[in-house]
């Protein structure tokens, strides 16, 4: 039985432990980030990857900086064949690659180089790739820069949001981790450098990320706002209040000459806004404060009119 410690904190990770513990890699020690406030009520909570070590019986371990030496005497102690990283939220350093006896195995939500970074599942949706994918790769100290093992295609859905996407994705990582920690362990599959073309970096997205940039053709704007879905959720304003879009679509690709943000059509069932070129239909939405409606609900109880422009705060 190999010792394989897993370092993850998000939902995305939770496949991909499952897959472990109930195989030959079953983790000997779980190592995640503190407990966060989450949820309107910014209750204090667990990362999803903790609770579910918990309730398998899985020691854990919460880190919150490799400083002070803890961590790294809980690593040693735990003398791993394998350090397995799924989405955990920090880099490495080298001195705790260095405690695996026979490697450190991250897997990645994209098909690398492209998109290195915190946000490759947004980065695929918002630059409108047909298909995205996974890598498994050797971990170095650079960010996601590590030779590659496996790699598996994965398609996207030209109107699925970046939360149904991950979920997908990290479904399809947890039996190509186990493949490659299989191979790994049986033939000595050995890494391939990551080509030194192709490089695109996907930083971590912050709240501002999510303002929709109306300027865009209609396919962008599209793109945008399912990409953002759910964090950091795409946004506009509207007469000065914060106003947040969950679902669009393309409505009009035909470039015309009109206003970026301008509300063409508010009636019935349709909101259609005006983008650089073309429009698209607003689904869903919802005020501060408020729960999301369809764009039918929405328009019986706010209002929003034609004719007025969605964009940035002009308050400020």
């Amino acid at each position: 039985m190999e010792r394989v410690v897993f370092f993850g904190s998000p939902a995305f990770a939770l496949p991909s432990l499952e897959a472990l513990d109930a195989s030959e890699f079953k983790p000997v020690l779980v190592v995640t980030q503190p407990d966060r406030p989450a949820g309107r009520g910014k209750k204090v909570t667990p990362t999803p990857v903790r609770e579910l070590a918990v309730r398998k019986g899985i020691p854990v371990t919460i880190l919150e900086s490799f400083r002070g030496g803890a961590a790294m005497e809980a690593l040693r102690g735990a003398a791993p064949d394998y350090l397995v990283v799924v989405s955990f939220g920090k880099i490495l350093p080298r001195e705790a690659l260095a405690v695996a006896k026979r490697g450190s195995i991250n897997l990645h939500a994209s098909l690398l180089p492209r998109y290195r970074g915190a946000s490759p599942i947004n980065r695929a949706i918002v630059s409108g790739d047909s298909f995205t994918g996974l890598t498994t790769m050797e971990m170095a100290e650079a960010l996601d820069a590590g030779p590659m093992y496996l790699q598996r295609i994965v398609p996207i859905d030209p109107m699925e949001n970046a939360g149904r996407l991950s979920e997908r994705l990290a479904a399809a990582g947890a039996p190509l981790l186990l493949e490659t920690l299989r191979r790994v362990s049986a033939e000595g599959l050995r890494p391939v450098p990551q080509p030194e073309e192709g490089v695109v970096k996907a930083p971590l997205l912050r709240k501002g990320d999510g303002l929709v940039p109306w300027e865009l053709d209609a396919l962008g704007v599209h793109n945008h706002i399912r990409g953002m879905n759910p964090w950091p959720g795409s946004f506009s304003y509207y007469r000065g209040a914060y106003l947040k879009i969950h679902e669009a679509e393309p409505w009009d690709l035909v470039p015309r000459t009109q206003t970026p943000g301008l509300v063409l059509e508010a009636k019935g069932e349709n909101i259609i806004v005006a983008c650089g070129k073309g429009s698209v239909r607003l689904r869903a939405l919802q005020a501060e404060g408020k729960r999301p409606l369809s764009a039918g609900e929405f328009l019986r109880g706010f209002p929003l009119e034609g004719g007025e422009v969605l964009g940035g705060r002009t308050d400020r």
